[in-house]
């Protein structure tokens, strides 16, 4: 019992000396202050922190919706970060192909591809190619009237029928149908001369 009640002495007088020590050095901090300043608000300066202003009178209404404002947020922002969550975990679970989005951010979107389409002067830097588009002119399509518009669809498929047909009776096409198929494609594409 003993020494316990001198222990809580000890713990006592280690404590009343930090606080006197505490109190001198902030008399030695007023009179080091009042040195610099002689303005008489010296106490003020050391013990208030903050500047006191008028603060805007809030009703509670206000401050009942700013509250269920500040709450809506934030359902609102968990529930978006859940959805991307799992739209992650769903692209993820993909097998074969993982996760496209960055993939889908990195390529171009529909306006663009559509206003590259549009532009008249678009090239694609290979001599051939380029020279062929000049040729055809779609603007010749657009003269046209309903009927020779049909008449020109139908002399087009008539000769792709017809080109279909002159292949399947090819004998190469009966030995190797795939490259058959290729060489056919590249010919009537342009890609190869004969």
């Amino acid at each position: 019992m003993g020494k316990v009640n001198k222990n809580i002495r000890m713990k006592a007088k280690a404590a009343v000396s930090k606080a006197a020590t505490a109190t001198n050095n902030i008399k030695t901090k007023i009179q080091n202050v009042g040195k610099k300043d002689d303005t008489g608000v010296l106490e003020d300066k050391l013990l208030l922190t903050k500047t006191p202003t008028k603060k805007k009178a809030i009703t509670k209404r206000e401050k009942v919706r700013q509250k269920h404002k500040h709450l809506m947020n934030k359902f609102a922002l968990i529930k978006k970060q859940r959805k991307d969550e799992a739209a992650r975990k769903n692209r993820e679970k993909t097998a074969v192909i993982g996760d496209l989005k960055p993939l889908k951010d990195a390529l171009p979107s529909l306006d663009e591809l559509f206003k590259l389409s549009k532009q008249s002067d678009s090239k694609t830097g290979i001599k051939d190619i380029d020279e062929l588009t000049s040729k055809e002119n779609p603007k010749d399509d657009k003269k046209l009237n309903v009927k020779q518009k049909l008449k020109k669809k139908k002399e087009k498929f008539v000769r792709q029928v017809s080109s279909y047909q002159a292949l399947l009776k090819d004998p190469d096409f009966k030995k190797n149908p795939r490259d058959a198929i290729s060489y056919h494609i590249k010919y009537t594409r342009g890609l190869i001369d004969e």
